[in-house]
């Protein structure tokens, strides 16, 4: 287990506290950090027994915030503490359980807590869970390949048994376009069931040091397209104050490539409810590449309101 600490400043909010995506780029930087520091080298020097070069990339996320340390419990200038624990499946993937909270909050918690917690050690807290895959580019970067590095030993991780690879709940949502997250007492609110949203990939903005569009970029996408379908394609009148209060309570990723910085995404957007015009929204979203409509992520989100007015 790694830990860092976290005062959070204007790089690491907006206006409503702890910003997701920036939270994701943070949460994910430490787990690369963690990933070097077991494997004994640093990532960006990883390559194939070809020399091509090797990018630990996310394949999968999954957020859970309970509702007394939801994103807008944490604010300018609080410590955060994080908590990682990683385990690794055959030297070509690496699971991260990422536990954070307020620093008092997670400092009393490590002092009890198991070498390898389980969700319902953690149910307390705020939770990040990380799947990431070896890939190396093959033509161009958006075309990845699964790739084992070489020279980068994986034996001082504990292993992820096959069985709790998030590798199979990905697989699983390629085929039915679901995650899991939202069950059938979820009502469907969509006027128009082909709703997307478009987006040109900003080449100075949204690749990262790898020159790929920066994982974490892709949940950002995604809650402009949400907002935008709360707003247009909605049975449900949605406030403004609703909207722009929303926040993640649930979310589940699956990637399945990336895209070119130079193309652009649709992004396709279905609405639900639990109950009648209850306090949470949940969301389907499929991300789709322009150059050739391949599937890039899938996500299923719930989300609590905030109070209307």
């Amino acid at each position: 287990m790694d830990r860092y600490e976290l005062v959070l400043g204007l790089p690491h909010t907006n206006y409503l506290g702890l910003a997701e995506h920036l939270l994701l780029m943070h949460a994910g930087h430490f787990q690369w950090t963690s990933i070097a520091r077991a494997i004994g080298v640093p990532l960006s020097s990883l390559r194939t027994s070809r020399g091509k070069e090797v990018y630990a990339t996310f394949y999968f996320i999954e957020e859970r915030f309970p509702d007394e340390a939801l994103l807008n419990r944490f604010r300018l200038d609080e410590r955060v503490s994080f908590a990682v624990f990683l385990r690794a499946f055959k030297g070509i993937a690496v699971e991260g359980k990422i536990v954070f909270d307020h620093h008092d909050r997670l400092r009393d918690w490590l002092a009890t807590a198991p070498a390898l917690p389980s969700d319902d050690d953690i149910d307390r807290h705020p939770y990040i869970r990380f799947a990431n895959i070896f890939i190396t580019p093959e033509a161009g970067n958006s075309r990845l390949k699964v790739a084992a590095p070489v020279g980068a030993g994986f034996s001082g991780m504990p292993i992820l048994p096959d069985e709790e690879n998030p590798y199979h709940l990905c697989k699983l949502a390629r085929e039915t376009g679901s995650l899991g997250l939202l069950s059938d007492d979820w009502r469907g609110l969509d006027v128009r069931s082909d709703f997307e949203v478009g987006y040109a990939i900003d080449q100075e903005r949204d690749t990262n040091g790898a020159g790929l569009v920066y994982f974490a970029n892709y949940v950002g996408y995604m809650n402009t397209a949400e907002r935008e379908a709360m707003r247009a394609n909605s049975q449900r009148p949605f406030s403004d104050a609703e909207i722009a209060g929303r926040l993640v309570q649930r979310r589940r990723v699956a990637y399945y490539g990336n895209v070119s910085p130079t193309d652009r995404i649709r992004t396709r957007v279905r609405l639900f409810q639990a109950g009648q015009d209850g306090p949470n929204v949940g969301s389907q979203l499929e991300i789709r590449r322009e150059e050739d409509n391949q599937l890039i992520c899938l996500s299923e989100a719930i989300k609590v309101l905030a109070p209307a007015g």
